[in-house]
């Protein structure tokens, strides 16, 4: 072992890291931590700031990742890796909406002095979608102490935090022969920022106050809340037909929260629970919008995937009184959800029915979707009437469809779009003739209109 150890080429990692440190590599006691494949950034940031504070005094970008640092250090090269050192592969990181950083998958930092001396390294492990710390030195307090302390500066300024996230989960896929050529992967993308001013806040006010007392309030005012023995979780269904505005509640509820952490989770990703509530506990004060829940948490008579339901459950009883993290759920179908989930305070405290909209706030959507445009020959009344039954997201859809007859008057090089009222009577006709028989109905309406 000595006469191997004294062979070390300074071109290998191992015998770079044996030149620097100036000691046998045998005496050294690894401490390591793996965590999701998303935490690359946070470590890699938290871990250069720790290495170059304690005295680091050399930085060594090559790609070495099949090995834990501890085989590095202590046993032989299997005949199949090199461990040459080469210049090292740099992947591209997403940091916000509309920005990348560049990052090598695989570095160290060696600290010879002032004792004790210390390697630390991170490395990002693609095939089994992870993100590894490790931390080596002589004396194994000083290893397991780094370790903490560089996981504690990643959450502390994870580039998450505070951000509106969206997560999504890419299943694994399998070569021709049934091995693994991508692992699943559950991936956090950052999501833009929402911006809802008070001039777009086209909502119910009694749905706006239950919101607002809540979700928003209770983040608002969390620290006076908990010193009057408030838990700050608590949870909110929101259900209603298609069209209704859920979607934009909750755009409304991540516009007003901008210093807690959104996530906002669909399709597939809501079936990785853990992983969720991992992270909005790591990313705390955090919302978690889970939403159209009824494609998975289903009552138990007609649910497919009990132990995931069973996960969620388990998950909401787990958060603590103190623990900063709410929950939002929508679904189309209220009577589809497990009744564990809706009916047991503490877990949902607060279901929200949202409908089609009355005739006075049918008026302000139009109104505010109408905003662009020349409406001296509509008849803004006649178009209230006529809506009665429609959602919110055919009112949108409705202005569109007469702006676009409108445009047909256009001359050429035109540019002064007049509408008129009867744009959106032959829009409402065409959008009921797509159909024929009693049971037609127009998308986006509950109930049947009147086209006269």
């Amino acid at each position: 072992m000595w006469r191997w150890r004294r062979s070390l080429h300074r071109k290998d990692i191992d015998g770079r890291l044996f030149t620097e440190l100036k000691r046998p590599l045998g005496t050294f006691q690894v401490h390591a931590k793996e965590l999701p494949e998303y935490r690359f950034v946070d470590l890699f940031r938290a871990a250069e700031r720790h290495a170059n504070e304690v005295g680091a005094t050399v930085a060594i970008e090559s790609d070495h990742r099949q090995e834990p640092l501890s085989t590095v250090l202590h046993a032989r090269p299997p005949r199949w890796i090199s461990r040459r050192i080469g210049r090292s592969e740099k992947i591209a990181w997403p940091v916000s909406v509309d920005e990348e950083l560049f990052l090598p998958v695989d570095a160290f930092w060696v600290n010879a002095a002032p004792l004790p001396p210390r390697i630390v390294r991170v490395r990002h492990h693609a095939l089994q979608a992870k993100s590894v710390v490790e931390v080596a030195s002589p004396d194994a307090s000083v290893a397991e102490a780094s370790v903490r302390e560089i996981i504690r500066r990643s959450e502390a300024a994870s580039i998450y935090r505070n951000r509106v996230l969206a997560l999504r989960f890419e299943p694994a896929s399998r070569d021709e022969f049934g091995d693994v050529e991508k692992p699943e992967r559950l991936r956090v993308l950052f999501a833009p920022e929402p911006s809802v001013v008070e001039d777009d806040l086209v909502m119910d006010e009694a749905i706006r106050q239950l919101l607002w007392r809540n979700v928003i309030d209770l983040h608002l005012r969390r620290d006076v809340l908990k010193a009057h023995g408030v838990p700050i979780r608590r949870g909110v269904l929101l259900h209603g037909l298609p069209g209704t505005g859920k979607s934009f509640a909750c755009r409304y509820l991540c516009a007003m929260l901008p210093e807690t952490t959104r996530i906002v989770v669909a399709g597939s990703a809501l079936q990785q629970v853990a992983a969720i509530f991992a992270l909005a506990r790591l990313l705390q004060p955090s919302v978690v919008i889970l939403e159209d829940v009824d494609l998975v948490f289903t009552a138990r008579d007609i649910n497919m995937q009990g132990a995931i339901l069973g996960e969620l459950l388990d998950q909401m009883d787990g958060l603590r009184p103190h623990e900063d993290v709410g929950f939002v759920l929508t679904t189309n179908a209220l009577e589809r959800i497990e009744a564990a989930i809706k009916d047991r305070p503490g877990r949902i405290s607060q279901c929200i029915h949202l409908a089609a909209p009355g005739s006075e706030l049918r008026r302000r959507y139009l109104r505010h979707y109408l905003t662009p445009y020349s409406v001296a020959q509509v008849d803004l009344d006649a178009l209230v009437a006529r809506s009665d039954g429609a959602t919110q997201a055919f009112l949108k859809d409705w202005v569109h469809r007469a702006v676009q007859i409108a445009t047909e008057r256009l001359a050429p090089g035109g540019d002064k779009l007049d509408l008129t009222t009867e744009d959106f009577m032959i829009a409402l006709r065409e959008a009921r003739s797509a159909g024929d028989g009693p049971n037609t109905r127009i998308i986006g309406f509950l109930k049947e209109p009147s086209l006269r």
